[in-house]
């Protein structure tokens, strides 16, 4: 019981003090306003943030959904569902290992497409192993579904970088992280409220949980679409002209 008190007061230990790193360094803050205006004046900025949200919201949409799919379609017992994350979770994390190594050969777009595309082939055999109530198939589903959830990771943490500026990087990366949080927020609440109501709607929860990978299939694929249109060339292209455009405004108002 004291292992986690000990080990909490030893990361105290030469702390730098909060209130004198704050007098001697002024950290940037941005309001949601000026988040919004700095994403919404660049197009391609304001593409990759909409990709973002609908990737994500299908990518993370499904964790609170496998394990009760698995008992409520197959008749799985509770030891048994908690083995579904966790095949999850190796091949996520080996496909990140796959990706890391690929990504210094591959162009990151295409890698983000190959994530996408494997985690969609994920989605589709869930969907039919509910329709088919067959065990294989949804192991087969969740297998592709860690596996483009890796790839997917490693490309767009990658592109999530290359989508900045030099002048306002701590701009941008909150920008995607508050992407990140959002999509979070939204694909949980997807996820939990339709399936409730199909619940109600339908009388029969497999069906509920089928329709809802469903859904976020189809919102994978439209990100899918959305990640045609983003050239990372073009954004940096469109934020030096936005660059020069706030030098000059800065001068004539000098």
């Amino acid at each position: 019981m004291l292992s986690p008190l000990v080990l909490g007061l030893l990361g105290l230990i030469k702390l730098e003090n909060r209130t004198i790193a704050d007098q001697t360094e002024e950290q940037e803050r941005y309001s949601w306003r000026v988040l919004a205006g700095s994403i919404l004046e660049n197009k391609q900025a304001t593409t990759f943030f909409v990709y973002l949200i609908i990737l994500l919201i299908a990518l993370l949409g499904q964790d609170i959904l496998l394990e009760p799919f698995g008992g409520e379609a197959f008749g799985m017992s509770v030891r048994d569902t908690t083995r579904i994350t966790s095949i999850w979770g190796v091949f996520t994390l080996v496909a990140l290992l796959i990706a890391g190594v690929l990504e210094r050969r591959v162009n990151k777009r295409t890698i983000a497409f190959w994530g996408g595309g494997i985690a969609l082939g994920g989605f589709i055999l869930i969907v039919a192993s509910g329709i088919l109530i067959n065990t294989a198939i949804f192991y087969a589903g969740v297998i592709l579904l860690g596996t483009g959830t890796g790839f997917s990771t490693v490309s767009n943490l990658s592109l999530m970088l290359d989508m900045t500026t030099a002048d306002k990087v701590g701009l941008f990366i909150g920008a995607w992280g508050m992407a990140n949080a959002a999509s979070r927020l939204i694909g949980t609440l997807l996820s939990g409220v339709v399936r409730d109501v199909l619940t109600q709607v339908l009388q029969d929860p497999i069906m509920a949980y089928v329709s809802v990978f469903t859904i976020l299939a189809l919102l994978l694929f439209i990100s899918l679409l959305i990640l045609r249109r983003i050239d990372v060339a073009v954004f940096r292209e469109q934020a030096q002209t936005t660059s020069v455009v706030e030098k000059a405004a800065l001068a004539s108002d000098g």
